[in-house]
């Protein structure tokens, strides 16, 4: 009997010791270490690059999205810039009376030029619409409300100096160098460089009016002050000039037209200066809350 009973113990199925050999698997120090890696450094640091890779590529779609409705935008308002094209062209020649190319692609190509000014032009307001829509979610209150108002004060002295430069400057220079034409040496103007002289003149003027923001951002941030600024008054004569020659055609009345105005916008940021700086001492709550973080 004994050798009958056994087999049968040793045959026994495992079944019926296998909750205890579970427990004793689940006891083991195996269970730590799977913890532990869990809660490491390491693991924290995987998890937070995870999340900060899902949330860059979040970022980088509406980024995409951002830029295919202005990159839309734009070229629609090229397409309507195609068009208007001519007229542009026809004012350009009752001004001067007549216009040539001296190569056979230039007119074209002075054309596409004219196209994507104006579609420029046109699609400035949605470009600009849709960076603040992207950079707004990662703004505080102050950094809103700050930089909403330099984007309309911009946007407002690049329309004064665009109008500057197309009712004021362009004509006047335009009509002061034609006076120079005689009965035996008549003009006749290259559509490409008079293209060139237009754009000199209009342009020009509205990336020029950005010197106060320019200025008012700076005395903002703590990079200068009212009182260098007021010290600073011969050498910014002295740099209007050279800007204005800079981004004027080359001739002496373009360049003054545009170094009066500058000088002039100069002494305005001066003036304004002393609102916009902040004492070293002043900080907003949230840059301390951002500080502390």
């Amino acid at each position: 009997m004994g050798q009958e009973e056994t087999p049968s113990l040793r045959t026994a199925s495992p079944k019926a010791a296998s909750p205890a050999a579970d427990k004793a698997l689940d006891e083991t120090p195996t269970s730590g270490v799977v913890s532990d890696v869990e809660e490491s450094p390491a693991w924290a640091l995987v998890r937070l690059v995870e999340e900060e890779g899902h949330a860059l590529v979040e970022h980088l779609d509406e980024l995409r999205v951002r830029l295919i409705i202005s990159l839309a935008a734009f070229v629609l308002a090229s397409v309507y810039g195609w068009m208007l094209a001519p007229d542009v062209i026809a004012l350009f020649r009752e001004n001067v009376e007549r216009l040539i190319f001296v190569a056979p692609a230039e007119a074209f190509f002075t054309r596409f030029k004219i196209a994507f000014t104006i579609g420029l032009l046109i699609s400035s307001p949605v470009i600009l619409h849709q960076a603040w829509r992207f950079v707004l979610p990662a703004l505080f209150p102050h950094e809103k409300r700050a930089l909403k108002g330099i984007v309309w004060a911009g946007a407002a002295l690049f329309a004064a100096g665009l109008a500057f430069g197309v009712l004021v400057v362009y004509p006047v220079s335009l009509r002061f160098f034609m006076s120079f034409g005689t009965e035996g040496l008549s003009p006749a103007i290259v559509i490409s460089r008079h293209l060139g002289f237009f754009l000199g003149t209009t342009l020009s003027f509205g990336i020029a009016f950005q010197l106060p923001i320019v200025i008012l951002a700076l005395a903002r941030v703590g990079v200068v002050t009212s009182k260098r600024l007021r010290e600073l008054r011969k050498p910014a004569l002295f740099f209007a000039f050279v800007i204005a020659g800079a981004l004027t055609p080359a001739d002496a009345l373009s360049q003054l037209f545009m170094a009066i105005p500058l000088t002039l916008l100069y002494e305005l940021a001066v003036r304004l200066a002393p609102r916009f700086e902040r004492p070293p001492s002043e900080e907003p709550p949230e840059i301390q809350q951002r500080v502390e973080r």
